[in-house]
């Protein structure tokens, strides 16, 4: 299946594994709002996190300081552990547990 499916913080951070105590609250603050022009620094409120096939992290939400909706591609799936580690939790959710969505 060729699409991004839900997952919940707790499959982010055990995508992440050590890395997610710095590096995720790192990506949710480091934002580009179109709509208040945060260069890379806008903080997202996050709303719904998928995970695409490729292994990667998309948050979508809004902008902490404007409410206007803000994506943030947290690219998990270069690192292989992680990529395993997402390919896991994907399959799982896929095969087994039915217990997503598909991000339309």
């Amino acid at each position: 299946m060729y699409v991004a499916i839900s997952i919940s913080e707790e499959d982010v951070a055990l995508i992440m594994g050590r890395r997610f105590q710095k590096a995720y609250p790192d990506a949710l603050q480091s934002a580009h709002c179109p709509r208040c022009r945060k260069v890379d620094n806008a903080t997202i409120t996050v709303d719904q996190l998928w995970l695409n096939p490729a292994g990667d992290v998309l948050v979508e939400g809004k902008c902490e300081h404007c409410g206007g909706p803000l994506d943030k591609l947290i690219e998990t799936g270069v690192e292989p552990r992680q990529y395993d580690q997402a390919m896991a939790i994907r399959e799982y959710k896929i095969e087994v547990s039915k217990d997503y969505e598909v991000k339309r």
